[in-house]
């Protein structure tokens, strides 16, 4: 039976091998191998799954919350060199003739 008892700082080998409320969030259950949260995961609806491997600790709760720094160097645009846009031109007027070339044949049949 799936117990909801999901306490972050109750030690590993406090908790019993079973179906807890998922620490991740992402499921309403995860199933705790009695060394770790295991992939094993199930619904409220009762349906199990797999969630994505490499998950090897729970989360540690976020006590306060700290603004992020503006990033400085973001106000420049990204510059290509001026190779890559020569480059881009030109296969793109090979294919342009080339779809030009293949009309032409197929109106000439």
């Amino acid at each position: 039976m799936p117990t909801d008892d999901f306490d972050p700082l109750m030690g590993d080998a406090a908790r019993q091998v079973g179906w807890h409320a998922d620490p991740f969030g992402r499921h309403s259950h995860r199933w705790w191998d009695g060394t770790g949260w295991s992939e094993k995961v199930r619904t409220e609806r009762g349906g199990r799954g797999i969630d994505p491997p490499g998950i090897d600790f729970a989360p540690m709760a976020v006590t306060t919350s700290v603004p992020a720094e503006p990033i400085e160097d973001a106000l420049l645009p990204i510059r290509r060199g001026p190779i890559a846009d020569k480059i881009a031109v030109f296969f793109a007027c090979i294919v342009f003739l080339a779809l030009v070339a293949v009309f032409v044949v197929a109106l000439t049949a």
